[in-house]
């Protein structure tokens, strides 16, 4: 594929995906030479058969265009002419060149064997950081004019101008990068790995910001930026709009909430709660008068509830606090080790003998992605999911008890994170993170702001919840003496063969780790036998909560093994691990080996079970706010018995946190019940907390104008019917609410049932028309949070993150759904010892704890709709329970100035599909018509 190649870059429209039975509607074709186009072919062609309502929907192909057009056999040898003698293209060539050389074959012509290039695979591999590889999205960002997409045309003609500007894409990478590329290129599809290799450069050297690593090409971090001065809060309103403007809009509930911040902060320093209603310009209204705080002696701690908070809040809201002020603001994104690629990992990992294609292929896109990254956060991916058996490898875990100097070590992404935090005045983490490492935080962390506060109590109790997973534990040591033994004569006894200290120290380890597999399992068939019986039909996780007395039981029965445990394990791990450090360290004598990467993450992750071990204090669990549980993965699975020590409250720990911090502010959307903050105070170890320390903001925003809030009242209440027909009104429901051009977010609070409603709306009509994202089904969260954000006629699927936490402005997101009123699922070992905990209280559990979370859920489902004073919505409610019970119309009234119209379902559609489409004002319009 020299600069003479033609390629001839195909698209075609057809009835369906099935090659035997659907045929051709409309060919494409963008014949290219050196990066031009040099002809086009258009043609419709008539399938004799119907186009499907779907086809026709993403197509705008119509049985009428195609009625006078000539059938494929009339035009296929003009077809089989144009292409003869090029490369063929296509965005998703496996699909397009089967189908046309399957339709070339019926029409009496020769199969095609055109070499051939596939689009999506390069865009994969060069642009590593995309949300999206769909052809619209591709040409979207890299601003391809695309004028008709889902037009076999238009479509042909931009994968055209997509594959040069992919071209040009991977020149500008490092040379070495280059060669890596096409060094593995077999492992692309067709001969995509061809046309990298006929595009690789000459030599040229790194630029500046890039440097060599070993055998990598990574990104040099960027010196930290000295502060440009000391500059002064802008202290009354004058100042602030002369700041904020013309950018924003000075709001005067943003400014209350940056003066109460800032001059407590210089001033009293007591612990604020603040609510600020959507709209108040919550971030900056922290960020910004911190801003005028917080330097590297002095840092300021956020923590928000998801990492997806976390990166938006740097990306974002940071950066314009930034170019407001003019202030540098070094900041830190801090996660868990496991978010980063460790680079020594990743490089063994490239010396994997006989790698799948889809490791390879992931490797290659990490390849691209070093020359971009600055932090190697993984979460840059945007992949689907991080399950991949690569990411075990190659994923950081912060254990320094294997690292070896190389040419790694100072380049690793850790140690780089480190340095950046010691010199960062912002730090950015989240509440999971910041509950299990406060303690190792900077002595200079002075501030914490924590946004979506009303998640940090739980989060915190999770984080100090225990779990020893027998099973978990039982199924590593035998991974282990798999790495230890070998399969394909590829173990640690192999190598070590010639020296017989190693082969005595491994032969031991084989015997101690067969006797803890053994002893686990006894232990494992006490517990069972004394709590569970066999079941002749197993079904799903099974939990089974202990009483006072069975707590006791269980103490004593731990109390020997853990001891065991505790003292042969890391005996067990240390000889292993002195055996692989000596083999690393002299891999001149013992050759290099890909079997030690491997087991150096499964090491780690036996030695953080083995720290976990050393830290389980039963006595003292058996003291806290814990309930006790043991779980199977099914009834009659013995073998992944578990116990579990799940703490319901944890108020005095938080209070141990945050007594290194000056003046801790509480913020978010949705903190108080019944306008109180008492819930949330009560949650975080607060005695009492003095109104003068709290601020409620209201919204800006003019709800009665800008949402209706509907609610279906001729809904099934769930608990009365069987799982599958409950799933088949909300599939119909949803089907008929969200058939139209305007994009929906539907709540529910179980993704069993988003999986059962999903596949249910696939296989309707509406599938045709909208693009479907379900969580846990097409993607992760964050995954189809990205993806819904630049679509345009989405119907997204989403559980418990997607109640808050995501903005989609405007009309990316014009109707809400809730399924059910989100109550806490009451089986939940941590929801039953509340409800225990404030029973012995003398205490209602349903009025003090799972009504005002219900609340604080159901106001931030609705907070989802209204994102700017533009916006517009709909919020629908498909539960009956929201008109006949109090506890129902107390949430109602916690909307803001709102009052939920009650009508049949069949009623119920087309008045809000009108009042979306601006035909109609409220409902005594609607009825007067």
């Amino acid at each position: 594929m020299q600069g003479d190649t033609v390629y001839a870059v195909i698209d075609l429209e057809t009835t369906g995906t099935e090659r035997d039975s659907d045929r051709i509607i409309q060919f494409g074709c963008a014949v290219m030479q050196g990066g031009h186009i040099i002809s086009t072919m258009s043609q419709m062609i008539n399938p004799d058969r119907p186009v499907p309502a779907a086809i026709q929907q993403l197509t705008g192909i119509h049985p009428a265009d195609l009625t006078a057009a000539p059938y494929f056999a009339d035009v296929a040898a003009k077809i089989r002419d144009l292409i003869a003698d090029t490369v063929i293209v296509a965005h998703n060539v496996n699909f397009d060149y089967p189908f046309l050389s399957h339709a070339l074959t019926l029409a009496g012509q020769q199969p095609l064997t055109n070499p051939a290039v596939d689009t999506v695979e390069l865009a994969q591999l060069l642009l590593p950081t995309q949300a999206s590889y769909r052809l619209s999205d591709l040409t979207a960002a890299l601003g391809i004019t695309h004028d008709h997409p889902h037009r076999a045309d238009s479509d042909a003609i931009s994968t055209a101008k997509l594959l040069w500007r992919l071209r040009a894409v991977f020149q500008a990478l490092p040379s070495a990068t280059q060669r890596s590329l096409s060094r593995h290129g077999a492992f692309l599809l067709r001969d995509t790995g061809h046309f990298l290799s006929d595009a690789v450069t000459s030599d040229r050297p790194l630029p500046d910001q890039l440097e060599q690593v070993g055998e990598l090409v990574i990104r040099r971090p960027r010196p930290a930026e000295p502060e440009a001065g000391q500059a002064v809060y802008p202290a009354d309103a004058t100042a602030k709009k002369a700041l904020l403007r013309p950018r924003f809009r000075f709001r005067q509930v943003q400014a209350r909430m940056m003066d109460l911040i800032h001059d407590n902060a210089v001033g009293p320093q007591k612990p604020l709660m603040i609510e600020a209603g959507t709209g108040a310009g919550k971030s900056l209204g922290y960020l910004l008068p911190y801003a005028y705080l917080a330097d590297p002696k002095h840092q300021l701690v956020v923590t928000t509830h998801t990492t997806v908070l976390q990166t938006q809040l740097v990306a974002k809201e940071l950066q314009s606090v930034r170019e407001l002020t003019g202030l540098t603001l070094p900041a830190v994104l801090l996660k868990s080790p496991r978010h980063y690629l460790d680079l020594a990992k990743f490089a063994a990992s490239l010396q994997l003998p006989r790698p799948n294609r889809q490791t390879r292929l992931l490797q290659l896109k990490i390849i691209v992605w070093l020359t971009q990254t600055e932090t190697g956060d993984l979460d840059e991916l945007q992949l689907t999911n991080y399950h991949a058996p690569l990411f075990a490898r190659i994923q950081a875990t912060g254990d320094e008890r294997l690292a070896v100097r190389g040419p790694y070590a100072d380049a690793d992404f850790l140690v780089r994170l480190k340095a950046k935090m010691r010199q960062a005045a912002i730090i950015v983490t989240n509440h999971a993170y910041l509950a299990r490492h406060f303690q190792a935080l900077p002595e200079s962390c002075h501030y914490l702001v924590v946004d979506e506060a009303q998640h940090f109590a739980d989060t915190t109790a999770e984080a100090f919840s225990r779990t020893l997973d027998l099973g978990k534990l039982r199924r590593r040591l035998g991974q282990l003496l798999t790495f230890i033994e070998g399969q394909h004569g590829e173990g640690l006894s192999q190598l070590v063969g010639d020296s017989s200290n190693l082969t005595y120290q491994l032969s031991r380890a084989i015997t101690a780790s067969e006797a803890l597999q053994g002893q686990i399992e006894h232990l494992q068939d006490r517990l069972y036998r004394h709590t569970f019986a066999p079941t002749a039909h197993p079904s799903g996780r099974v939990s089974q909560t202990l009483d006072p007395a069975g707590i006791a039981w269980l103490n004593e029965e731990l109390a020997g093994p853990l001891t065991a445990f505790r003292r042969q394990l890391p005996a067990l791990l240390t000889t292993v691990t002195a055996v692989a450090q000596t083999v690393q360290t002299q891999h001149s004598h013992f050759g290099t080996a890909p079997v030690l990467e491997g087991l150096a993450g499964l090491l780690s992750a036996l030695q953080r079970q083995s720290d976990r071990l050393g830290q389980l204090d039963i006595s003292a669990l058996a003291k806290a706010q814990v309930v006790v549980s043991l779980t199977l993965a099914n009834q009659n699975d013995r073998l992944s018995l578990a116990v579990t020590w799940t703490r319901f409250a944890a108020g005095a720990i938080i209070q141990d946190e945050l007594s290194r911090f000056t003046a801790p502010v509480f913020v978010g959307a949705t903190l108080t019940v019944g306008r109180k903050f008492d819930f949330l105070a009560a949650q975080l170890g607060y005695q009492d907390f003095p109104e003068a320390q709290t601020l409620r903001l209201r919204s800006p925003f003019h709800y009665k104008q800008q949402a209706q809030a509907f609610l279906a009242s001729d809904a099934p209440n769930a608990q009365d019917l069987p799982t599958d027909v409950y799933a088949d009104y909300l599939a119909r429901a949803i089907a008929q609410l969200a058939d139209n051009r305007h994009q929906t977010l539907v709540l529910f609070t179980s993704l069993k049932m988003i999986e059962k409603v999903f596949a249910r709306l696939s296989a309707m009509p509406i599938a045709g028309r909208k693009e479907l994202l379900a969580q846990g089904v097409t993607g992760t969260a964050s995954r189809i949070a990205k993806r819904f954000a630049v679509g345009d006629q989405t119907l997204l699927l989403g559980a418990a993150s997607f109640f808050e936490g995501v903005d989609y402005p405007d009309k990316q997101l014009e109707q809400v759904i809730l399924t059910r009123l989100p109550f806490d699922n009451p089986e939940r070992p941590e929801v039953k010892a509340r409800e225990q905990a404030l029973t012995a209280r003398g205490e209602d559990p349903f009025a003090a704890d799972m009504l005002p979370r219900a609340i604080l859920r159901f106001r931030q489902s609705f907070g989802r709709l209204i994102r700017t004073e533009r916006d517009r919505g709909v919020f629908v409610v498909l539960d009956p329970r929201l008109g006949t019970t109090a506890y129902g119309r107390q949430m109602a009234k916690s909307l803001p100035n709102l009052k939920p119209m009650s009508l049949p379902l069949a009623e119920l559609v087309p008045l809000a599909a009108a009042w979306l489409d601006h035909t109609i004002i409220n409902k005594e319009a609607h009825d007067a018509q």
